[in-house]
């Protein structure tokens, strides 16, 4: 009975120290996805939004991420690793320059405020992406895969770990 106490304990502890959110994340920020802001043309609004980096410009001055807007997971804002159909783009700008390499498909979540819009192309199509200075830019650390195999007497059955923060423990 201890034991079994001891290890709801420890499972607990390392599942809640996993939805936290990162201390650089916290604030007071807009409710605003991009799609509402763009729709309404919102200006000089605090806004902290999570997506995937899918390009990386590097102009004369500064270094601008093209981010496809994800839902996040509960508290801890680490981006859903699901595109929605209708998501949106958005552009994070930080003055100077960064690897694009560094950066380039990465799940991040961006702090910043909203000042411009522009009108970019994904192949024909025109969409309007709001642009904001960015005061913070957090890389989520990659989880590995982990296709772990296992067996046990009531239940022969085969599953696999998709993502997993521990090598060969599933949750």
């Amino acid at each position: 009975m201890k034991n079994t106490s001891l290890l709801a304990i420890v499972l607990l502890s390392i599942l809640s120290a996993c939805s936290t959110t990162p201390k650089v994340l916290k604030g007071d920020f807009t409710n605003l996805t991009p799609t509402k802001a763009t729709a309404r043309h919102i200006m000089d609004k605090s806004v902290r939004w999570s997506g995937l980096i899918v390009k990386t410009h590097n102009q004369k001055t500064r270094t601008c991420f093209e981010i496809i807007e994800m839902e996040t997971k509960g508290s801890s804002l680490r981006p859903k690793r699901i595109i929605p159909k209708n998501s949106s783009r958005f552009l994070a700008c930080k003055d100077g320059f960064l690897e694009p390499i560094a950066f380039n498909n990465r799940l991040v979540t961006i702090t910043g405020n909203i000042v411009a819009y522009s009108k970019q192309h994904i192949g024909d199509y025109e969409m309007e992406y709001p642009i904001l200075k960015t005061d913070v830019i957090y890389i989520w650390q990659k989880q590995q895969r982990n296709n772990a195999v296992a067996f046990n007497s009531y239940f022969p059955q085969h599953f696999s770990c998709f993502m997993s923060l521990f090598p060969s423990f599933c949750y």
